[in-house]
């Protein structure tokens, strides 16, 4: 958003009623106490990608950790780490892990996915994308749980009038890797309505460890480095307004998508073919009321199903194993009144006032009976108001000044409930200078799979302890699900500016500080190996430790193993329990089932700058983002030290950078883009620890065909990682050569694309 010479930062009026990311009141200021950052479709095409999963990886907030599709290595210090099943990919904005940002299409919620519990961006058509508004800030305050880390709004298509065929092809320079993509949308308009159809197919092969040399110490082959795939996603909104007080909107959107990835080990191939399919749907009526007051009731279903298959192929045999499901699903029913209460000297307080009612379920099933089936439903209540009060106004050193606030309650009915404030200031001290500051405070829900008791299981061990007068002390270990689980909370704040200089209209710069307090986190307190446990200090430890149980905590334990997954006295082996001796003999109970015991921080910077300059009948432009993590740590335990949780392997990097100029003359645009990882340090590789920088460009250029009738074709080349830089070499146990989190094994990606409309 870029003012005229003199314009406020701050709204005069709310004519162009709208609802923005971050805020149920229309007419809120996209520049709000809370930073926000917009992709429009033109600046989403110039990245040259062709999945939503790909145009993230762009962004320097984003982080790979977690859910990524991408990492069919299974590497990482997340705990969700090979448990993604479906291979699908989340948003992970400041890298605080699966869950913790929250995932908006077209602002509701949508279906969720896989074992984690995740929206799945992956399956999202890229070809139906409007924009995307980022809010890189703390929102539980408005939307509920998992806006943590911040808020994704990907807002599709709507009102597109006519056809429109698209076609693309892709193909990495080294190795066999290519892409196809077609699309096809269809829109129309009528008096007081409109209606839009989207469908995209996408095809995209994989690449082998074979067709890159940092990969040639992979430890066996075949092994893909990126996974094959085929996605078919038809997207449908319609809009039609009733009368003049009343408007009505239906949306649907379904995708389908197979996957294809084989990995090896040293006795077999095993070849993954996970299948999802989702579909949300969506119905809202719009009422203007009086006093420009405005209801809106919503609705919304969607359900997601994920089958994994896997075969594995030895020197004598070719095994296909049962199935595993995941089924999830959401419904909803939201109703939201939002208008000015009363006129102030500095313009109209607004509010807005709601509430919420949402079933989300989720059923697994291992057809291989490995893991024990459940089937599980929360249904969550909520109540939220919101209020924007303007404060002063026209003044000198005060254009404007406005107080944000918000509250929202939510109960579940399987943890109990939660409320959770927001407060924030606008400050537009002179024509162009805006500071912002925001202080609120955020939660996420356990997932389903963390508060199952039937995955609890408890072994019994003699670990060796140097501390004990016969070198031995008798363990019992309790892991898995915890039904006691409450929600995870955070304390976020931010502060920072946006200059827009009234005598550089197309210069914009916006930097933001940012504070994150992120506790009671659900984690298993010891990830070591149990063995372990008593050759260290077990001080970290206190809060999951328990020396010399009386009998009944034993027998508790004993029968948390009974009910759940497993109860076993080690009997064989190193760490045996002598046969004069049992359960009953424990001395030290270690409760490592998934509790909220962890904690992290994180500070940083985010600045995102823009200019253009108009020469002649061209136009250039300048632009560069990037995020700088101060400091980040993290405790396993509320009494460990901290620990370091920034520039180590598969962790987050301290600077992220991506900087780009385009080009605009009549028909043709270009784009040039070079994105910047700073090094780090991999402490397991012994002769050599630092990870390098990872530096690449991006180029495209596209032209257009206008057509005597107003429509146009547009024939476009891209290029990505245009000089061919390798990922950073890192040395795993998989022998792959790079950290998937932090870097794509692609290489060179050139692809060629052509759109017509008709």
């Amino acid at each position: 958003m870029r003012p005229n010479k003199g314009q406020s930062l701050v709204p005069e009026d709310v004519s162009e009623e709208i609802v923005v990311t971050g805020s149920h009141i229309r007419g809120a200021a996209a520049e709000g106490p809370s930073p926000m950052i917009i992709f429009r479709k033109q600046d989403i095409e110039a990245t040259g990608v062709a999945t939503m999963q790909q145009f993230f990886e762009k962004l320097p907030q984003n982080f790979g950790g977690g859910a990524n599709g991408a990492n069919v290595a299974n590497l990482g210090v997340d705990r969700d780490t090979g448990n993604n099943f479906g291979q699908g990919s989340t948003i992970n904005l400041r890298g605080l892990g699966t869950g913790t940002t929250l995932t908006l299409v077209n602002g509701h919620r949508v279906s969720s996915s896989n074992r984690y519990q995740y929206v799945d961006v992956s399956l999202i058509p890229m070809s139906a994308v409007e924009r995307v508004e980022i809010l890189t800030d703390g929102a539980s305050a408005i939307y509920g749980a998992d806006a943590v880390g911040g808020v994704v709004n990907i807002v599709l298509r709507k009102e597109f009038t006519g056809y429109e065929t698209g076609l693309r092809y892709g193909t990495v320079t080294a190795g066999d890797l290519e892409e196809y993509q077609a699309t096809q949308a269809a829109g129309w308009s009528w008096d007081g309505g409109h209606a839009l159809a989207s469908y995209e197919f996408l095809s995209q092969d994989n690449l082998s460890a074979a067709d890159r040399d940092f990969a040639r110490n992979v430890t066996s082959r075949p092994f893909d480095l990126y996974p094959g795939s085929k996605r078919h996603s038809v997207y449908l909104d319609g809009a039609q307004r009733i009368n003049e007080a009343l408007a009505v909107n239906l949306s649907g959107f379904f995708a389908e998508r197979d996957m294809d990835t084989t990995i090896s080990s040293p006795t077999d191939a095993t070849h993954l073919v996970p299948e999802t399919r989702q579909y949300d749907l969506f119905a809202g009526l719009t009422l203007d009321l009086p006093r420009q007051w405005q209801a809106r009731l919503t609705a919304g279903y969607g359900q997601s199903d994920v089958r994994y298959e896997r075969t594995e192929t030895t020197a004598t045999s070719v095994t296909t194993a049962p199935p595993t499901d995941m089924n999830s699903d959401i419904r909803y029913l939201d109703l939201i009144a939002d208008g000015e209460v009363l006129s102030l000297p500095a313009g109209g307080l607004r509010a807005a006032v709601g509430a919420s009612y949402r079933r989300e379920g989720y059923d697994f099933f291992d057809h291989r009976s490995l893991e024990q089936p459940f089937d599980s439903t929360r249904d969550i209540t909520s109540a939220f108001g919101e209020l924007n009060i303007p404060l002063l106004k026209g003044l000198r050193g005060a254009r404007n000044l406005s107080l944000t606030a918000a509250a929202r309650y939510d109960d579940y009915s399987d943890f109990g409930s939660t409320t959770n404030p927001k407060i924030g200031v606008l400050w537009e001290a002179a024509s162009g200078l805006l500071f912002r500051a925001s202080y609120g405070r955020s939660f996420r829900a356990p997932a389903f799979e963390d508060m199952q008791a039937n995955r609890t299981s408890v072994v019994v061990f003699n670990l060796p302890d140097p501390g004990s007068p016969t070198g031995r002390t008798l363990t019992m270990q309790a892991a898995g699900g915890n039904p006691e689980l409450g929600p995870e909370r955070a304390k976020t704040w931010s502060t920072g500016f946006t200059i827009k200089p009234d005598w550089a209209p197309n210069l914009v710069v916006q930097a933001n500080y940012y504070d994150i307090d992120y506790s009671d986190r659900i984690d298993r307190g010891f990830a070591g190996n149990i063995t372990t446990l008593l050759l260290q200090s077990t001080a970290p430890y206190a809060p999951i430790l328990t020396f010399n149980p009386g009998s009944a905590q034993i027998e508790e334990f004993r029968q948390l193993g009974l009910a759940g997954a497993s109860f076993l006295v080690v009997r064989a082996g190193p760490f045996a329990v002598p046969a004069d001796m049992s359960e009953q003999d424990v001395q030290l109970i270690l409760d490592n089932r998934v509790r909220n015991i962890a904690e992290t921080s994180q500070r940083g910077l985010d600045l995102d700058a823009s200019y253009a300059v108009e020469v002649g009948q061209s136009r250039i432009g300048f632009s560069i983002a990037g995020q700088y993590v101060i400091d980040a740590t993290r405790r396993v335990t509320s009494v460990a030290p901290e620990a370091d949780a920034l520039n180590l392997v598969y962790l987050p990097v301290d600077l992220k950078v991506r900087g780009g100029a385009t080009f605009t003359r009549h028909d043709v645009r270009g784009a040039v883009f070079v994105n910047y990882v700073d090094s780090y340090r991999d402490p397991s590789s012994l002769l050599d620890p630092k990870v390098d920088s990872w530096l690449t460009v991006d180029m495209n250029v596209t032209y257009d065909f206008a057509s005597p009738l107003g429509r146009k074709t547009s024939l476009g080349l891209s290029v990505n990682n245009l000089l061919d830089r390798d990922p950073p070499f890192v040395v795993n146990l998989r022998g792959t050569g790079f950290d998937p989190i932090n870097a794509t094994p692609i290489g060179r990606f050139i692809a060629l694309a052509v759109t017509h409309q008709w």
